[in-house]
């Protein structure tokens, strides 16, 4: 049995906001700008930490999105997804209508899925390697 593109995309769209929700709040550690760490801030580990997951994740919808006919779509995906607008702001800042962020997001969702299940990021336990 295979798993939709956008299934898996929802699922570590959900892992992504909740390991930016913990290095930002929790450890105080800005997902986007590196420069706010400490030195100091890596440490030997056998399983990727939170900010990998981050980092793979944008990376993953780079890849997905490359390409100036998916520019608009990138554009979003980084508001949006990446950086977590508000949807109505996100919405009225690219002067969508609501049927056309439903087509775009769709679209999105479908080719970073993709992206996602092919570097094998989903299932989440997979990729941070949970064989418990």
């Amino acid at each position: 049995m295979s798993v939709r593109p956008e299934l898996a995309f929802d699922v570590c769209w959900e892992v992504y906001r909740g390991a930016r929700e913990v290095l930002e709040t929790k450890r105080g550690i800005s997902a986007l700008n590196w420069k706010d760490t400490t030195k100091f801030l890596w440490r030997p580990d056998f399983r990727p930490r939170l900010n990998e997951w981050v980092a793979d994740f944008a990376l993953a919808g780079q890849a997905a999105l490359d390409g100036p006919d998916w520019a608009s779509r990138m554009v979003l995906f980084r508001l949006y997804y990446l950086g977590l607008a508000p949807y109505e702001n996100a919405r009225h800042f690219l002067g969508l209508s609501e049927r056309s962020w439903v087509n775009w997001t769709e679209e999105i969702r479908h080719r970073c899925g993709k992206e996602l299940l092919r570097r094998g990021m989903f299932p989440p336990r997979k990729y941070f390697k949970d064989d418990a």
